[in-house]
């Protein structure tokens, strides 16, 4: 039996679909709300480190991102 893994799909600032494994999520960091952010661009509310170094800055909040990977429906 192949173990499958359970992809999550997140959205980009421009709406494309960005398609996840959960598995290589190391942390996560959120907007916070009505204070200005260098390392967000406008419309982000959460970025999604990797284990490869590298990130998703999407439209999704961290607790959506979160909702997700545990399978729960929103």
């Amino acid at each position: 039996m192949n173990p499958v893994a359970a992809l999550i799909i997140l959205h980009s600032l421009t709406g494309a679909e960005v398609v996840v494994n959960p598995q290589l999520i190391t942390s996560m960091q959120r907007a916070a709300p009505g204070q200005p952010n260098k390392n967000f661009a406008e419309g982000a509310k959460c970025v999604v480190n990797l284990v490869d170094g590298k990130f998703v800055t999407v439209v999704e909040t961290c607790d959506e991102v979160r909702n997700k990977i545990e399978g729960r429906r929103q």
